[in-house]
């Protein structure tokens, strides 16, 4: 046999082979459905609103999608709410109706980013529900504010404060005693400290007056002195033994708005949480800016700090508003933007069951293209992510891009007279702030009156002839 038949022959029984070994052994290979998985993206993206855009191209395998129970999604003036959080609101709204009478307190959270600092929606949101509610005062605040960033309560202070946040690492804690705002106010071992709080001018009509103080300390190791005072007449003199559990120091005053001074000293470090003033009965609304942040990073907080300080102040509705800063991410799909959002949902339905989130959307945002302002081409596909992932959730979900006016709209509002948006094509000024309030709270007022509608309902209902069949 010659070399070119051997080959030939050689040849068949390869080709042979490989065919029955695809006829019996299955073979996974489709090249159209190849995906680069990315098992290692930063969790946490610590971009400010003003970094210049970046693209990337990321696409993952994701798993099957878990069984959704199936649910009817209402949606009214751009405010999506599936089933089980239009439950949740009624409980909330029939508290919020009782509060007053009951001498209760409830809480709206409001977290996001550079969006709402300075208290620029919040402040609007706050005045609308304590208007229709009844409540007063400013909410929770630090009570170390060097920058004087929040226009509706005056904070001065003197010591060694350091503000640790629980999205800065290199100032991280080893305790992890970030609470409810996500940052603490920290007197430094061996020193001593003092803060004043004071009414401000510039707060809404209803945030200026509060009666209820209530100072929330960490855990600490050491024997806390604390004394207080407004003007001549001492609010406490006292020295607290050391704890591991929450503490909760409150006034009530019969007064509105006193101006109060506090002394600390301890041998230990000291975290103060966050100090809260609100009105004896009503509803508060609470700023919790967190600048440059996409998420709120919960999962950096101690959980059963966190847990006590909702238990502690009686939380009604969460507002979360992030998304400023992935604006400059683009990318074909968000997948992984909804893998950080879930996590950090799984954990605000952990602490707070029961209690209805809304999560509202991005703003509309622009940027200079070759010389021309445009808005983002991509914003839609984050706000879809957001909507889808909120709704998987139960939680609300707010359109405030298409509340604005969609594509363009952050154009408009700067060129508004007077600006309804800030020249970087991102932040609302105060009266933009006003109006995506507005939006927000309107949406929201459409189902308490439907729940005031049937309520009315219920009670003057004429019962009915009984009938046999």
């Amino acid at each position: 046999m010659n070399q070119q038949l051997r080959i030939f022959l050689y040849f068949i029984l390869i080709m042979g082979g490989a065919v029955v070994l695809m006829l019996l052994v299955p073979f996974p290979y489709h090249p159209g459905n190849w995906q680069l998985n990315i098992s290692s993206i930063e969790e946490e993206q610590d971009i400010d609103s003003t970094t210049i855009t970046q693209t990337i191209f990321i696409d993952t395998i994701t798993a099957p999608p878990k069984a959704l129970r199936k649910d009817t999604v209402i949606t009214k003036a751009h405010l999506s709410c599936p089933t089980l959080f239009l439950e949740q609101l009624e409980t909330f709204h029939q508290q919020l109706v009782k509060s007053t009478k009951d001498k209760r307190n409830l809480r709206i959270l409001h977290y996001g980013d550079s969006q709402i600092e300075g208290d620029r929606i919040t402040a609007y949101i706050r005045e609308a529900f304590q208007n229709r509610f009844g409540g007063s005062g400013p909410g929770l605040t630090t009570i170390y504010d060097p920058q004087r960033i929040n226009p509706s309560v005056w904070l001065d202070s003197k010591g060694d404060w350091k503000i640790h946040s629980a999205f800065n690492r290199k100032y991280h804690l080893s305790n992890r005693a970030y609470g409810l705002m996500g940052q603490t106010a920290s007197l430094e071992a061996k020193s001593e400290g003092a803060f004043k709080i004071s009414a401000s001018r510039w707060a809404e009509k209803h945030a200026s007056h509060y009666q209820k103080v209530r100072l929330f300390i960490a855990p600490h190791t050491d024997t806390l002195v604390i004394k207080g005072q407004i003007k001549n007449t001492e609010v406490i003199n006292d020295a607290l033994a050391p704890s591991k559990n929450l503490t909760e120091i409150n006034w009530e005053f019969e007064q509105l708005s006193p101006t109060l001074q506090f002394e600390l000293s301890s041998k230990a470090r000291v975290h103060i949480l966050g100090c809260a003033l609100d009105s004896i009965a009503g509803i508060s609304v609470d700023n919790i800016a967190m600048r440059g942040q996409s998420t709120p990073l919960l999962h950096r907080t101690d959980a059963d700090l966190f847990a006590a300080m909702g238990e502690h102040l009686e939380i009604g509705m969460i507002i979360f508003q992030f998304g400023t800063n992935i604006v400059p991410t683009v990318a074909p799909n968000y997948h992984f933007y909804k893998v950080q959002m879930a996590k950090q949902f799984d954990l605000l339905k952990k602490y707070l069951p029961e209690v209805p989130v809304i999560i509202v959307g991005v703003a509309d945002a622009a940027h200079f293209n070759n010389g021309q302002l445009e808005s983002h081409q991509h914003l839609s596909r984050i706000r879809d992510a957001q909507k889808a992932i909120a709704l998987e959730n139960n939680f609300a979900f707010f359109d405030l891009y298409e509340a604005m006016g969609g594509s363009g709209s952050i154009i408009k509002w700067s060129e508004n007279e007077p600006p309804l948006a800030l020249t970087d094509y991102i932040h609302f000024t105060r009266l933009g702030g006003k109006k995506a309030a507005n939006y927000l709270t309107k949406a929201l007022w459409q189902h308490f009156d439907n729940f005031a509608d049937a309520d009315t309902c219920l009670l003057t209902q004429k019962p009915q002839p009984w009938k046999s069949y």
